[in-house]
Formats: C-alpha cells, sequence, structure tokens
C-alpha cells in the first residue's frame, strides 16, 4: 500500500494498476471473512478506503488536465 503522498506523485497508470491490484486484495479478504478463515473484517474497510484514495487521486489527476 503507497501513503497518500505517493499516490499524488505516481502517474495515472500506475495508479489504475495499484487499483486493480487493490481490487483483487479487497475480493480476496472478504471472502476470507465470509467463509471465516479470518477474523480480521477491519481488513475490508481499511481496503475500501485504500480503493477511495485511489480513486480520489485518479479523478483529481484528470481534472488537471
Amino acid at each position: 500500500m503507497l501513503t497518500y503522498e505517493e499516490l499524488t506523485k505516481a502517474d495515472p497508470k500506475k495508479l489504475r494498476e495499484e487499483l486493480e491490484v487493490a481490487q483483487r486484495d479487497l475480493f480476496k479478504v472478504r471472502l476470507e471473512v465470509r467463509t471465516g478463515q479470518s477474523k480480521s473484517n477491519h481488513l475490508v474497510g481499511n481496503a475500501k478506503k485504500y480503493i477511495a484514495q485511489i480513486k480520489t487521486v485518479l479523478k483529481l489527476k484528470n481534472n488537471e488536465v
């Protein structure tokens, strides 16, 4: 996971790749929590927050152009 500062410095292509990885991670975490393999349901919220940060930075970068 990149920090918000690192996200703002990254180019849009890198951000899209990071978004794909984060969405895959969210899917995995949700699946683990639902099947009972993991009790760490707080990770779902963390993943969703990270995805929202990436989308926000992507939107800001698109508006700059």
